[in-house]
């Protein structure tokens, strides 16, 4: 990583990294600084490569107690390393760094990134603080970058994936770049460095953050990464999959399962599985139990001749098809390309269907095509026959040889710069910091199953891997949110507290969120459970009988 030096001018304090912990208090207090936000410029920083765009004074917004609300504060944009790439157009790795003015608490949060980027996402730090805060009101020094390039949409444009460099930088050199830049920037502006610096994110922000965990653990106290595609091009290749399975009921994926279709099947999911910890609640905490217990074939009834699904039976190619999606992508020999699936009774909601229809169908297309295979294939861009095309005829047999390849201008395989490194030993991490990975059980686009496989590795080659690194399945979420579960959870307390405290986290309090659209309407709005530090479960405690309070569960 970039050694940037500090600028001289500013007062010799700036010089000395305090190594202290950051003490028992999170309040926030007071500090001053030792330059004003609109002394913070190119020239004064005088970091090589570094450009400030701008650097202005933001006042305080929105009410108390919204993750949306923040405290007056300063604004700094501006990026790092600026180049032509190999398409002719200009690259640079983005910035936007918040620098509160007077509650600064001494720490960095950087706030992870999601889809394609191309643009600044979430910077005032919210991922992970249960929806009703974010870290810039809570007194952090917050950064957030752009992957490296910029786009028309996080979603849909992977056009950068023609730069090898680019490529890179979005797999995880932004990351290890932009960390140490926005902390030399953050000690210049409060004339002292951060006495601790966290990280959090989901989904491609979870990649990020163990990305963070395997490569860049020395910069980093505590690192959270939620529902984390860490073997991403894998998963885009099972998406291609799944796609073509799902034409074999309807050319039409989106027809292919009605909604009343995927809720039958939860109902059976539940039959067989709800009750497995004790409390029939609508929610699967045992997914080991589940897996023996709930087989499809037996379990969901198959329509007559010449009945079609209505809410109380598959058609046979339904069942086939789904069959073969849970089971995981395989090739024409039955090698298994990614992983399997757990029968979740959250494959009901809207967030699950969406990663295997539509965005299965536009965005994961584009995204395997331009910047997960080697070579890239730039004709196919969303919302055109190209697309369709592209993963109607995909070659499962070939899958490996595209995300594994490499060339004279590719020297990188997309599975080198997306994976995160020897992440079944986390050297670096055991001894520099604390990792915290959220996943829901009903993610549509990344199996929980493949999380937990890397976490059984890791307690296999080390016995005291949950003193630094646990995984918290969430039961009935979809893809870092949503889903019928209680999705609403403060996990970065959870893990200060972990680091900062030596509190290890034995269980975090979840809530329904307000937003979720997925609440069954049996459950209260106040539904409360623990979730547990895998593979540690959720069970009902003998004798209690309120299903809708955590306190009537315990994790074991």
């Amino acid at each position: 990583m970039p050694n940037f030096p500090l600028n001289p001018v500013v007062p010799l304090l700036a010089l000395a990294m305090v190594t202290g912990c950051g003490g028992d208090d999170d309040s926030p207090a007071a500090v001053p600084v030792a330059l004003t936000c609109s002394q913070v410029t190119t020239q004064v920083l005088n970091i090589p490569g570094l450009t400030v765009a701008a650097a202005i004074s933001v006042a305080a917004s929105g009410a108390a107690g919204s993750a949306a609300s923040y405290p007056a504060h300063c604004q700094v944009t501006g990026s790092i390393n600026p180049r032509v790439g190999i398409d002719g157009k200009p690259y640079a790795i983005g910035f936007d760094i918040r620098l509160p003015n007077a509650n600064w608490n001494g720490k960095f949060f950087y706030s992870g990134d999601g889809g394609l980027v191309g643009s600044i996402f979430d910077p005032l730090g919210t991922t992970a603080m249960g929806g009703k805060t974010n870290a810039l009101t809570m007194g952090y020094a917050v950064a957030s970058s752009d992957g490296g390039h910029i786009g028309t949409s996080i979603v849909f444009d992977a056009a950068f994936g023609l730069d090898p460099q680019a490529r890179v930088d979005y797999g995880y050199n932004a990351l290890g770049t932009l960390t140490p830049l926005a902390k030399k920037i953050v000690t210049q502006y409060f004339g002292t460095a951060p006495t601790r610096a966290y990280y959090a994110g989901c989904s491609k922000g979870g990649q990020s953050g163990m990305q963070a965990a395997a490569r860049f653990a020395d910069q980093y106290d505590g690192i959270i990464a939620g529902n984390p595609g860490f073997n991403l091009p894998k998963s885009a290749v099972a998406a291609m999959f799944d796609n073509q399975q799902l034409a074999t009921v309807d050319p039409d994926i989106a027809k292919a399962f009605a909604p009343q279709d995927l809720a039958f099947v939860a109902s059976r999911i539940l039959a067989q599985c709800d009750a497995l910890d004790g409390a029939s609640d609508g929610i699967v905490n045992d997914l080991p139990g589940c897996k023996a217990a709930f087989q499809s074939d037996r379990d969901v009834p198959q329509c007559a001749t010449g009945v079609a699904p209505n809410g109380t039976c598959l058609s046979a190619v339904q069942k086939t098809a789904l069959k073969a999606i849970m089971g995981g992508a395989k090739d024409s020999g039955g090698t298994l390309l990614y992983a399997d699936w757990p029968w979740d009774p959250g494959i009901a909601s809207g967030n699950w269907t969406s990663w295997k229809t539509f965005l299965g169908t536009t965005l994961t297309p584009v995204a395997l095509a331009n910047v997960f295979s080697t070579p890239p294939t730039p004709s196919v861009q969303a919302f055109t026959p190209a697309a369709a095309t592209y993963w109607q005829t995909f070659d499962l047999d070939r899958s490996f040889e595209l995300i594994y390849g490499t060339d004279a201008t590719f020297t990188q395989s997309p599975m080198e710069f997306m994976s995160p490194p020897d992440l079944q030993n986390l050297t670096t991490l055991k001894s520099k910091s604390k990792l915290l990975v959220y996943h829901g059980a009903a993610d549509g686009i990344f199996s929980v199953n493949d999380t937990i496989r890397w976490h059984t590795n890791l307690r296999a080659n080390d016995a005291k891997a949950a003193d630094y690194a646990r995984l918290f399945v969430v039961p009935g979420m979809a893809h870092c949110g949503e889903g019928p579960a209680t999705d609403s959870f403060d996990a970065f307390s959870t893990l200060v507290n972990w680091v900062e405290k030596g509190v290890p986290p034995d269980s975090i309090l979840a809530t329904v969120s307000a937003s979720n659209p997925d609440k069954p309407a049996s459950w209260s709005a106040t539904r409360s459970r623990p979730l547990c530090p895998y593979p540690a479960k959720a069970v009902l405690k003998t004798g209690a009988s309120d299903l809708e309070s955590a306190a009537s569960f315990v994790c074991q």
